[in-house]
């Protein structure tokens, strides 16, 4: 009797009788490259992340990621793509909730990556998977010129 695992027929023979004798192969997705997004990046101190909430001059868009996330990874270009077409009129804050588990369930983070808009210090919009350079921008134009809040 053949047995069928990864498109193989496995054979039992007489050193492996009761077991299999060739073990399914693992695949590993390939690895992303890093990309160095410091330069676009402004370091601040803050006492806790609601303190940056309640001091930032620019709306934030909070990132919440993991770094063995891919989804997460695939974001890095839009997200410095999104921060560079609209300097001065929003800041890109990545949070790590593999390091930051507490601010995540303070936000009730669920899935990654999650996407989150903050204007003066409240969520205004919330967003969990991946979304493309336009579809972000849109998105921040639609809450920044108060139409969200004239419905």
């Amino acid at each position: 009797m053949a047995l069928l695992a990864n498109s193989r027929t496995l054979r039992p023979n007489a050193a492996t009788r009761g077991t299999l004798a060739a073990q399914p192969t693992l695949y590993r997705a390939p690895r992303l490259p890093r990309r160095d997004v410091t330069a676009a990046a402004q370091k601040q101190q803050y006492e806790s992340f609601d303190d940056m909430l309640a001091r930032s001059e620019l709306p934030l868009l909070v990132d919440f990621y993991a770094t063995w996330c891919g989804p997460c990874q695939m974001m890095l270009p839009i997200l410095t793509a999104v921060q560079t077409k609209m300097k001065g009129k929003l800041q890109v804050v990545k949070i790590d909730t593999d390091k930051y588990p507490g601010i995540a369930s303070q936000h009730r983070v669920q899935a990654l990556p999650t996407i989150a808009l903050f204007i003066k210090g409240k969520m205004v919009f919330r967003f969990e998977g991946v979304l493309n350079e336009g579809q972000i921008i849109d998105k921040v134009n639609y809450y920044l010129s108060g139409a969200a809040s004239k419905q």
